[in-house]
């Protein structure tokens, strides 16, 4: 995962094409524009001496086709935003999730040239051949990140959460964690730049924690995306010496089992940084399961009640645990994530799905499951003081 799922906030007052080329016209038959990330290593980047594999793939594409480059460049902290912002200047967007379920409208995508995902960073002396492997040991993870969700539906596993990339590799060198689990281009990459290849980059893969990479281009062009398509095939030894150049792990993924479930890898497998998008899912779970009439059917029947509630001691505990996806005082720039809404998205039901969502987890989109660390007292609690929050 590039960078972390955190640490570009700056995003949220940058929302804005780098380059000034906002109402630029497509390009000629000579130039190719192509839309990616400006700081975005290792997959791009617009300034100093280091490209990224993407840019410098695009070039080598572009260069088959006879034309030159033209690049457009855009953060992709919301990478589907940021597709649709950039699609109607580009030619090709370099790059997107291969899988046939990530679908983008009017976009249609080349054969996949590129397998990423997450990997195992632990010193050249761990024996790592599997998710039971983990146990006993303290790992680092990125909050609300698929590994810390895989993890936190596992019993065993001691997992230890960072906002950034940098503070777990700082914690790793420190030996305040003996493993790390992190999005592994960027960890390969840092493990080259900042600590000399001292680290073991062992890829893993399993549902939601590996996928592949194509281009995106435009279905009114299907003439340019099969002269892509032809490219990337030809291009394969280069591509394979980029992967070296940007110390993207090459070795065989090691399958984790787990028991969670998962949505097919999405944004981030393509260098984005973003979580997938939240929908009214979490809505639909609490009816159906109170439509079931199963155990769990009344979300009340396993509350516990509370006489009196300190909202300034509940107010710091979510802040502590929750800030990290859902802002300070649950007031989030996403509106996906703005806590403050709960009451206008589900309107009569939304406590309901509030305490079925922190129980249960949305794992699908990014959300743990606390169930099993926070008690239904301190989960009535934060229900509580989400209530003091909302806007009508």
């Amino acid at each position: 995962m590039p960078k972390s799922l955190y640490n570009r906030a700056r995003f949220w007052s940058a929302v804005a094409l780098v380059t000034g080329v906002f109402a630029a016209p497509l390009a000629s038959a000579d130039t190719i524009k192509i839309c990616t990330d400006p700081d975005n290593l290792p997959f791009s980047k617009s300034e100093g001496a280091e490209k990224g594999l993407y840019v410098e793939l695009a070039d080598m594409v572009v260069q088959r086709l006879g034309a030159s480059a033209e690049y457009v460049w855009w953060l992709t902290y919301n990478q589907r935003r940021a597709v649709r912002n950039t699609m109607d200047m580009c030619d090709a967007y370099f790059a997107l999730p291969a899988n046939a379920d990530y679908k983008m409208r009017g976009l249609d995508k080349t054969r996949a040239f590129l397998d990423v995902g997450y990997a195992v960073v632990a010193p050249s002396s761990f024996k790592f051949s599997g998710l039971e492997d983990l146990k006993g040991k303290r790992i680092g993870v990125l909050h609300g990140s698929t590994p810390h969700i895989v993890l936190s539906n596992e019993t065993g596993y001691d997992c230890r959460n960072f906002r950034e990339q940098d503070a777990v590799l700082a914690a790793l060198d420190k030996g305040e964690i003996d493993v790390a689990v992190l999005w592994g281009p960027s960890a390969g990459y840092a493990n080259l730049k900042q600590y000399a290849e001292r680290w073991k980059v062992t890829p893993v893969a399993g549902q939601g924690l590996n996928g592949q990479v194509a281009v995106a281009v435009s279905k009114k062009n299907p003439e340019l995306k099969a002269k892509i398509d032809q490219a990337l095939t030809e291009l394969q030894p280069e591509i394979k010496k980029l992967q070296e150049k940007y110390a993207f792990p090459q070795t065989a993924p090691v399958m984790l089992d787990a028991k969670g479930s998962w949505n097919a890898i999405t944004d981030q497998v393509a260098g984005g940084s973003t979580l997938a998008r939240a929908t009214q899912a979490a809505h639909k779970d609490a009816a159906g399961m109170m439509a079931a009439g199963g155990a769990k059917a009344d979300w009340r029947a396993n509350m516990i009640k509370v006489n009196e509630v300190n909202l300034e001691d509940v107010k710091a505990m979510f802040n502590s645990r929750c800030s990290h996806c859902h802002g300070q005082n649950g007031a989030s720039p996403q509106q996906e994530r703005d806590l403050r809404k709960l009451s206008k998205r589900y309107e009569d039901k939304w406590r309901e799905v509030a305490v079925t969502t922190i129980t249960n987890g949305r794992t699908d989109l990014g959300m743990p499951n606390w169930g099993g660390t926070l008690s239904d007292g301190d989960i009535q609690n934060i229900v509580k003081f989400l209530e003091t929050i909302q806007r009508k």
